[in-house]
């Protein structure tokens, strides 16, 4: 047995010790013995078990990352083949630009050949035409959550009949592109001549510009009177040589949006908007019938005579145009699609060389010029270079010239929501701060080249491309990133499709031959388990048979040993409960008959000490009752003639008129106000442990009280040369308790303060609660040692410091003023260190408690 365990064996009945001996010697191996066949049985169990489902598992593990591998690679592979794919798709696109805006330089240097007469420039406008895309009419579904083609195109029907077999390898058939409306449309909006003073004397505009431009003559010295307020190409002009051309940057008018993103009547309800989808910006699928970018490139080049320059010809050439390279293609599958779908990430975008967005799905992103201003819109900004611009108070474009461009641009940063809420949203990759892939495109262009990287952005996980356009005449010379870039988003998930449902396919039977395996491992597993079900049950009724067998026999062996002594001990238990009387039983005259006889003897014995305690003990109850009627009753008989002696000495004291008489008498009077005082607290303290004490409680002003305490004790302070301060509340602090004991307790605790304070001061401190008031006496005087502290509060005790009588006192002031609080349900805490004075707090609740003590009369 353990001896951990021998304790808890000591502490059992002598029945239960024997029961436990018996259980120990025959149970405990049977039980041992089953045990360990159970054990072996469900060892060899668990192994079986163990070794099939490993068996499953690896073989499950195996199947998944076989399949988890090959999709793996088949994942990357598509996406480096998606990457190569799109990035070539960016470059193309880029170079096709450049392509058609250098065909652009040679219509302006073949317009400058031309005479100049409006009719002639008609001409040219109507034959220089080309194709543009635009999608069908949409309107909203009936539930107003989404924009649908109003005559959406028949569907196209499959191929006729199967390939050849010949031809049936691979065999790939794309249907027709969806149907989209090709219309002529002129490149230029307007062909116009300026003569060497900068007026223009010849203008023409195509049917295009009709309420876009202004078909009066002008002087374009003044941007006033150029497209939006915007155009300050005369200064260029003037430097023009024959033959060199000037190329403007992408102008026109900033388009607004009422909010970003899906623009329905359901998201407008959503929103507590007004649904105004026509007066918003176009957005592709999101909103087709919005407010679209109109803007234009100017090209100029000298018009030149007989060597001479006799002024300059510009063509302005339709935005549209530019925007056409990228409105309708997609970097997916599908290739190209007749309208945008922003939110599916998929769609292209241009930026010119200095940032600004010139092409996008979403028209209101394109960066444009203020019409009322001549300058460019304040584009997208985030929280802290909004908050910064605002404080400036400083035009955003002279607030931007002082901003670094591309400064710390990350993720984490977010709109600000004014600038979100304004509608002004477009995108200056400059500033755009929570749009790191600007600093991406602005680096990879950074020498003309071109590359991708994949970035988080708007919950998508994109590739973006970039490509230079390598455009270089006029002031785009200057960049190496030419007129610009090309951007290209596209969803990776988009690009792995296929590899990833051939995972969810080889996934789908993987699990498929795994439940195949883990049924038939289940089912060896039940019948291992039914198998030691049944041996266990088997064990265990043998076991419980015995083992029940062998407990009936302990119990009834150990009743037969120990009923004498159970007696026994339930007499003594009886005994220890009250039943004095009770007396065992001898039978025999054997040991446990002896032990019943001296058990009565010792009752007996017992039983008269208790009695004669009892007596004694009420009978001191009694002296110490009578000792305080005594005193109380003393105390009262001796005042009436103390009183007399201290009226006497006072009547002599103002009588005699020797000074030694005079002396004797103010002794005298001295001597009988102490002995009064003692005589008090005497009293009183009889009186509370006689029960005669009563309490009577009215409502009082607290502060008021100790103003009178501190006004009376002041001649003392003073005396002494100490400082006998207050610090009360200005509004009164009424309470509930007796005034005349609270009195007492206060003046008796800054009398005691005042008398053991030689320097420094006394300081009574208010402190009002909502259930109760703290009142504090401090001073700066001798103070109390920690073991003393504890004792002040009993009667007749004086700390050590007072022994040699030089400040008087009978050691009861403390005691009656703790148990006067205590009467009236508050309590009395010291606090001191020796030689730096001490601090009595006293807590008054500010309503007497429930039940008072009453006198006893």
């Amino acid at each position: 047995m353990p001896a951990s365990s021998l304790p808890h064996f000591a502490e059992m009945s002598l029945r239960a010790r024997l029961i436990a001996i018996f259980i120990a010697i025959k149970v405990l191996p049977l039980l041992l013995l089953a045990l360990f066949a159970w054990q072996a049985a469900t060892d060899l169990g668990r192994l079986v078990t163990l070794r099939a489902v490993s068996m499953a598992d690896v073989m499950l593990d195996t199947q998944r990352r076989t399949g988890a591998t090959a999709i793996g690679d088949a994942i990357e592979a598509l996406d480096d083949r998606a990457r190569e794919a799109i990035e070539a798709l960016t470059t193309d696109v880029a170079r096709e630009v450049a392509r058609f805006l250098y065909d652009r330089d040679q219509d302006i240097l073949r317009a400058a050949r031309i005479p100049p007469a409006a009719d002639a420039y008609r001409r040219f406008l109507d034959t220089h035409l080309r194709l543009l895309e635009e999608h069908a009419p949409y309107a909203l579904d009936v539930d107003g959550t989404r924009w649908a083609e109003a005559d959406p195109a028949p569907h196209r029907p499959a191929l006729v009949r199967a390939p050849l077999p010949d031809n049936a390898g691979s065999f790939h058939y794309r249907t027709p592109d969806p149907r989209t409306h090709q219309t002529l449309r002129p490149l230029f909006l307007e062909m116009s001549f300026i003569d060497l003073d900068g007026h223009e004397r010849i203008k023409v505009h195509s049917d295009r510009a009709l309420g876009l431009l202004d078909p009066a003559l002008h002087d374009i010295r003044d941007p006033a009177h150029t497209f939006v307020r915007a155009e300050t190409y005369w200064p260029a002009l003037q430097k023009l040589a024959p033959g060199e051309i000037h190329v403007s940057r992408v102008i026109g008018a900033q388009v607004h949006t009422h909010w970003i993103g899906e623009y329905t009547l359901h998201e407008a309800r959503r929103q507590g908007k007004p649904f105004a989808p026509e007066a918003s910006g176009y957005a592709g699928l999101e909103n087709p019938v919005g407010v679209r970018f109109r803007g234009l490139v100017r090209w100029a080049t000298p018009v030149v005579r007989d060597g001479q320059i006799t002024g300059y010809v510009t063509l302005a050439l339709d935005h549209a145009h530019i925007m056409a390279f990228t409105d309708t293609l997609r970097p997916t599958p599908e290739r190209h699609a007749p309208i945008a779908d922003p939110a599916s990430g998929n769609y292209a975008f241009m930026w010119d060389d200095e940032g600004h967005n010139i092409s996008h799905a979403r028209d209101y992103f394109i960066h444009g010029f203020d019409p009322a201003t001549g300058q460019r819109a304040v584009p997208w900004l985030d929280t802290e270079l909004f908050n910064a611009w605002q404080a400036s108070g400083l035009e955003w474009t002279h607030f931007a010239a002082t901003v670094p461009a591309y400064r710390d641009q990350r993720l984490s940063r977010e709109p600000h929501p004014e600038s979100t809420a304004s509608g002004q949203v477009g995108l200056d990759c400059r500033y755009l701060s929570f749009s790191p892939q600007c600093l991406g495109w602005h680096d990879m262009t950074e020498h003309g080249g071109s590359g991708s990287f994949v970035i988080e952005f708007s919950g998508l996980r994109k590739l973006t491309t970039v490509a230079a356009i390598p455009y270089h005449t006029g002031p785009y010379a200057r960049s190496e990133r030419g007129f610009g870039y090309v951007t290209i988003g596209a969803n990776i998930d988009e690009f792995h499709r296929a590899a990833t449902e051939s995972g969810r396919r080889i996934g789908q039977m993987i699990d498929a031959a795994d439940l195949q395996t883990r049924q038939a491992r289940d089912k060896l597993v039940s019948d291992i388990r039914r198998t030691l079900r049944q041996t266990s049950a088997g064990l265990a009724v043998s076991t419980l048979i015995m083992a029940v067998a062998v407990i009936l026999i302990a119990i009834w062996m150990a009743n037969l040993l120990s009923r004498r002594i159970t007696d026994v001990v339930d007499g003594i238990h009886r005994f220890e409960k009250g039943e004095l009387d009770h007396r065992l039983t001898p039978h025999g005259r054997d040991e446990l008959a002896e032990l019943a006889r001296s058990f009565n003897r010792m009752a007996d014995t017992v039983r008269t000490s208790i009695l004669d305690m009892d007596h004694a003990r009420v009978s001191a109850e009694q002296s110490n009752r009578m000792k305080s009627e005594f005193l109380a009753n003393m105390s009262h008989e001796l005042r009436t003639p103390l009183n007399g002696i201290i009226g006497f000495a006072d009547l002599l004291a103002a009588e005699l008129e020797s000074p030694e008489h005079r002396h004797f008498a103010d002794t005298i009077g001295h001597s009988s106000r102490h002995l009064l005082a003692v005589l008090n607290d005497v009293l009183d303290l009889a009186k509370v442990e006689a029960n005669r004490m009563r309490i009577h409680p009215e409502t009082f002003d607290l502060c008021a009280l100790l103003r009178s305490v501190a006004a009376l004790h002041q001649v003392s302070a003073e005396a002494k040369r100490i400082s006998l301060t207050t610090r009360l509340p200005e509004a009164p602090c009424h309470i509930t308790a007796d005034p005349v004991r609270v009195r007492q307790i206060v003046e008796n605790l800054v009398s005691n303060a005042i008398k053991f304070t030689l320097e420094g001061g006394v300081e009574i401190t208010l402190a009002p609660g909502p259930e109760a008031v703290r009142l504090t006496v401090s001073d700066t005087g001798i103070g109390i040692t920690a073991e003393e502290l504890e004792r002040i509060f009993d009667p007749f005790y004086q700390a050590r410091p007072f022994l040699n009588r030089t400040h008087g006192g009978t050691g009861l002031g403390l005691t009656l003023s703790r148990r006067l609080a205590m009467m009236m349900g508050g309590e009395i805490h010291a606090i001191s260190t020796p030689g730096h004075g001490a601090r009595f707090d006293l807590y008054l609740p500010c309503q007497p408690p429930p039940h008072l003590p009453e006198e006893n009369t």
